[in-house]
């Protein structure tokens, strides 16, 4: 039987993919391929796609469903270094009864193809022993397994995961004053790391699909991608995902860690839904234009990534992974603080007649963003 894992990045498309399997669960396995559930809510939702005979929306759905296998990875993780799963994955059974609710699929349904789809897979691969990369491989070691690996170019992904850390409510430094530092030999930037620490968990022999994510981009975005470089079929009317689990804008992004900071932690959380949900009501500064890393730690970033970037290479195949590696050091447009300031009067302007709280409103009428 084949195996399918998409072991990439955070911020690389998994949630796309995530949501188009869930959303074409029934159509997909009639072609074959199977996105198996790991808790009881994805079994009681098979059932019913089962009996009505077709596909639903995904409208009130928990992520134990939608992201099953980010469960699973949280679980193991859990269990081997004490990670903890966070509450938006409720009541995850354990490491064991998940890789048994999958196996009992396997037996009852004998599918051609199986798909684990989980951003938390990368992390796996940077423990100190890969315990769960190993737990991973002895249940799946007679399958016939593909390794779809998605990475994207540090600065433009760290940019990104940090902004989607304000979206968990962390309290956080900027880029630019420190925060790099904390990453730097973490899976977050140890990309070469974390494909070898699944290679050597005992996947040395599974076939591995390691993609540049700004060429999943060029041919077509995650989904396509994803399926094509996988030989997984497209079902007839299959329905695509829109954009999915945006982060906070980089221009409203200082606004956001200024509200953490500052604001009580459910208004604080409450400021931060709202700048997301303004990136399409207030202009501001594209993210490919704002500057969060500053000349001296991008220069820092490349030198430290380079040899990064030649085991990628290595382990791709390909003559330079990131072509554009040498782009890393040039500086974006504008600097993160001066995209703030100039999104600030827009979001004010907007805040003054929408659901924000006046305690929350005031915060954001009298905040100052400093000049540097």
């Amino acid at each position: 039987m084949k195996t399918i894992m998409f072991i990439g990045h955070f911020k690389t498309g998994s949630t796309s993919i995530q949501h188009y399997f869930a959303r074409n669960w029934l159509a997909l396995l009639r072609k074959g391929v199977l996105y198996p559930g790991v808790e009881s809510q994805a079994a009681a939702r098979a059932i019913r796609l089962s009996l009505t005979g077709r596909d639903e929306d995904l409208r009130g759905q928990t992520l134990n469903v939608i992201e099953p296998h980010n469960a699973l990875a949280l679980r193991l993780k859990n269990e081997e270094d004490g990670h903890g799963v966070p509450p938006y994955y409720p009541h995850a059974p354990s490491g064991l009864q998940m890789f048994e609710m999958i196996k009992n699929q396997l037996d009852a349904i004998q599918p051609e193809t199986m798909v684990l789809c989980s951003e938390v897979f990368a992390l796996l691969g940077m423990t100190k022993e890969r315990k769960s990369v190993k737990r991973i491989h002895n249940r799946f070691r007679s399958h016939d397994v593909k390794l779809y690996c998605s990475l994207r170019r540090p600065d433009d992904y760290l940019s990104s995961w940090h902004r989607q850390r304000l979206k968990f409510g962390e309290k956080m430094l900027p880029l630019r004053a420190g925060a790099l530092n904390a990453y730097l030999e973490t899976a977050h930037f140890q990309q070469a790391k974390l494909v070898r620490g699944w290679l050597e968990g005992g996947f040395e022999e599974a076939e591995l699909v390691l993609r540049n994510f700004s060429d999943t981009q060029k041919s077509g975005g995650s989904v396509v991608d994803f399926m094509s470089r996988t030989g997984i079929p497209i079902p007839d009317m299959a329905v695509m995902p829109g954009m999915m689990n945006p982060s906070v804008p980089s221009a409203f992004a200082e606004i956001a860690r200024l509200a953490l900071h500052q604001l009580p932690q459910e208004s604080a959380r409450s400021m931060v839904a709202w700048l997301i949900a303004m990136r399409e009501e207030v202009d501001h500064v594209a993210d490919r234009e704002v500057e969060v890393f500053g000349q001296t730690m991008r220069d820092m970033m490349v030198e430290r990534f380079r040899p990064v970037a030649d085991d990628l290479s290595t382990l791709s195949g390909v003559n330079r992974f990131y072509p554009d590696l040498e782009e890393m050091v040039l500086l974006r447009p504008v600097p993160e603080l001066e995209a703030a300031r100039a999104a600030l009067a827009g979001l004010r302007a907007i805040g003054g007649r929408s659901r924000l709280t006046d305690a929350e409103r005031e915060w954001l009428a009298n905040l100052e963003i400093p000049a540097a």
